[in-house]
């Protein structure tokens, strides 16, 4: 074998790994788009066993999460100042996912998900109108407010 025969087999050699580091590249993106998707559920959820948790353990706020829905509009400057902070905690990582879906990165199940939680709270917390008009609206771009602003509300 000469020396020109090395270098074609190198050469083939070569481009052989460059393929399969490629598809390396492909399935780590993949895997690494798949747990970022999965994070992104697991913070929904992580907000949403906090609420349900204070909810069962915390009777002064139990009580006050129903004022929200029973007695806002005869709430006080300060009661409507609290309850903003926590529409502001629980509208926010609904509008960062809803990013996500703009931008493709939530699945079909997930959105489904989103879409029907965002379309009962905008229908039933009059604290998150508040909360997003006063200190999230700003903080998304427009395709996001526009969906927001679509919605029904209280």
């Amino acid at each position: 074998m000469d020396l020109e025969e090395i270098y074609f087999l190198t050469q083939i050699g070569v481009g052989v790994a460059v393929i399969i580091s490629i598809i390396f590249v492909g399935l780590e993106l993949r895997q690494n788009s798949f747990l970022m998707r999965k994070s992104m559920g697991n913070d929904r959820r992580q907000h949403l066993n906090w609420l349900f948790e204070t909810l069962c353990t915390d009777n002064d706020f139990r009580i006050f999460h129903r004022k929200i829905d029973t007695d806002y509009d005869n709430f006080t400057e300060d009661e409507k100042y609290r309850a903003m902070w926590l529409g502001v905690r629980s509208l926010r990582p609904m509008l960062d996912e809803l990013v996500d879906h703009f931008e493709g990165r939530l699945s079909k199940e997930e959105w489904i998900n989103l879409e029907s939680g965002m379309k009962m709270v905008a229908r039933t917390r009059k604290n998150f109108e508040p909360a997003y008009q006063n200190f999230l609206k700003d903080h998304y771009p427009e395709n996001v407010q526009q969906y927001w602003e679509s919605l029904p509300k209280v």
